[in-house]
């Protein structure tokens, strides 16, 4: 009988080495660009965890017949900083700065403390009812699991007013938390599927409305890409 084994430690040494080969991942020099930048999260997603889809249950006018855009006769966008606490170098005490929140006054929506106001034309309101009401869990008979902060630090928010002007409801989103509350408790933005946070993120980013979807206090930064396709 004839000695086999240098024969298939040789075998295995170069298939070894072919493989590794084969399967070394390739060093590829890539410059990013600006539509990578506005779309930076696309880039890390991966399909299989994606529970969001789009489902056409609702027609425009269906959607539009909803509350509160059935009672609303233009939406806002805004973007505003947190109203949290300053602190004044000169005595270290915390104050709260009115330049901060979303303030509304008897109906009288305060522009003084926003930092950018988007009036949304119908092909955006169609978008975001799009958001709302038609995306949903793509499986929806599998569980699911909701992730959100203990904080709640809304940076932007959607207004709705009536034909005089007047605030009809206005419902508030953090970005840092992943939560969002209106002011009614009557609306929300719907089912909350994985991805319904980033798509909102992304709507506000695309309309303009930059400051915030980042989910910090941060703009020239972080927002400098965005702001060049204003």
């Amino acid at each position: 009988m004839k000695k086999s084994g240098p024969f298939i430690v040789l075998l295995y040494l170069c298939c070894t080495t072919l493989f590794a080969q084969i399967s070394k991942p390739k060093s590829i020099k890539h410059k990013v660009t600006k539509n990578e930048l506005i779309a930076d999260w696309e880039k890390n997603f991966n399909e299989e965890y994606s529970d969001c889809a789009f489902y056409n249950k609702y027609t425009a006018k269906q959607r539009l017949a909803k509350y509160p855009f059935s009672k609303t006769a233009k939406i806002l966008a805004v973007s505003y900083k947190y109203q949290g606490l300053d602190t004044e170098p000169a005595d270290n005490k915390e104050v709260q700065s009115p330049k901060r929140g979303l303030h509304i006054n008897n109906g009288v929506l305060d522009t003084t403390t926003l930092i950018k106001i988007k009036t949304l034309d119908s092909k955006q309101i169609d978008v975001l009812t799009n958001l709302i009401f038609n995306t949903n869990y793509k499986k929806k008979d599998a569980m699911h699991s909701i992730m959100s902060g203990k904080c709640f630090e809304p940076r932007n928010a959607f207004i709705f007013l009536d034909s005089n002007a007047q605030v009809l409801d206005y419902l508030e989103i953090c970005f840092t938390c992943y939560q969002s509350r209106s002011s009614s408790d009557k609306f929300d933005i719907g089912i909350l599927c994985t991805q319904k946070y980033q798509m909102l993120s992304d709507y506000f980013k695309n309309i303009g409305v930059v400051y915030g979807t980042f989910g910090r206090d941060y703009h020239e930064e972080d927002t400098k890409e965005w702001s060049k396709k204003e």
